[in-house]
């Protein structure tokens, strides 16, 4: 067990009680230095041409990241309303509504595939721990539909996860146009059983691959100009930011050739907390379609997850452990015949799915 102190959440919490404007006329010196240096280091990431209540809002979240996730920040309130430190970002990001099925859709007309396996498909609360299950077990029962999968879960108790995950493209991602979309993701479900996706979605028409969040019937994408190329490691991360509120960074190559950390922050997700009490993760390899059809032809190959890392928070204290036997609730793989894994251990397997 590794404990990690965070000087992040520790400056995040001074400045969640000090509003930003305001200036201490006495009191701890240490503290005005940390609150004024964490203020400069927010301030410098927002562009000059977002002010007032837009302002507050998004830098009232970035306080609340870590300190490498917060120069490319999307976050979407629970009423909907979109914040950016980016103006670009702010302007050419959607919402995208569920309409059917597993068909979702934005304003302007646009739709995509969710990435298939319902959020909430099973209960926290009802499944049972075994720290010696086997990669094969599939206990919570798997549920089907809309798309193949495969599933590895923590036991409770467990609201951050970070991982390396080799992401391929063509020819080793096809996907059928009109029907199947490949994601990679992380997430999870609260403490009430409420699920959130949080990952990468495949673009088979570019080959590139989108941050893309899912929760309470509400899909958001990172907008197009934060795509990443295919075929290289990159580094998500998913974590508890807030009551309610769930973050997603990912880290690596974008297609203009760019490095960079593109961040989401869903609030609104009730069940989660700090403390990761009755709370699970989870990595998802998958194939999300409207119709679920084992024979369309798509595929995603060789997708491979390793460095992985589980964690809750004590106080300001991040608890951490590579993911290993005594961190895991249980595999599905969805359906068996479709799915086939190098399975390493717990912290590491690479993934292939074929239709």
């Amino acid at each position: 067990m590794k404990i990690r102190k965070s000087l992040t959440s520790l400056l995040s919490l001074a400045l969640l009680l000090t509003p930003l404007n305001l200036v201490f006329a006495d009191g701890n010196m240490d503290t005005i230095t940390m609150n004024n240096d964490l203020k400069k280091r927010i301030e410098v990431n927002i562009d000059s041409s977002i002010t007032g209540n837009d302002r507050e809002v998004i830098a009232d979240v970035m306080a609340r990241l870590d300190e490498e996730d917060r120069g490319n920040v999307i976050y979407v309130a629970e009423d909907g309303a979109i914040y950016s430190n980016k103006t670009e970002l702010k302007e050419t990001t959607e919402l995208y509504d569920l309409v059917e099925n597993n068909i979702y859709q934005s304003a302007s007309g646009k739709e995509l595939v969710g990435p298939g396996v319902p959020t909430n498909d099973f209960s926290a609360s009802v499944i049972k721990d075994d720290t010696q299950i086997s990669p094969t077990a599939e206990v919570p029962n798997p549920i089907g539909g809309t798309g193949p999968y495969r599933r590895v879960f923590s036991n409770n108790g467990y609201n951050w996860l970070s991982t390396y995950v080799t992401i391929p493209g063509a020819p080793y991602v096809k996907g059928n146009v009109s029907t199947d979309t490949p994601y990679v993701y992380l997430g999870g479900w609260g403490s009430n059983g409420n699920g959130i996706d949080a990952g990468l979605q495949y673009s088979t028409a570019f080959d590139n691959w989108s941050p893309t969040t899912l929760a309470n019937g509400l899909m958001v994408p990172a907008p197009n100009n934060t795509r990443y190329r295919s075929n290289q490691d990159i580094y998500m991360k998913f974590y508890v930011t807030n009551p309610n509120e769930c973050t997603l960074a990912v880290s690596g190559i974008t297609t203009s050739g760019e490095q960079l950390t593109t961040t989401i922050v869903r609030g609104g997700i009730s069940g989660w907390d700090k403390s990761g009490t009755g709370m699970r993760v989870k990595r998802m390899t998958t194939i999300a379609q409207k119709i679920e059809d084992m024979t369309t032809g798509s595929s995603i190959k060789n997708v491979r997850w390793h460095n992985i890392t589980v964690g809750y928070y004590s106080g300001s204290n991040l608890i951490y452990n590579s993911w290993g036997s005594g961190q895991t609730g249980g595999y599905h793989s969805v359906p068996s015949d479709k799915v086939s894994v190098n399975y390493i251990g717990p912290g590491e397997e690479t993934v292939s799915i074929q239709l």
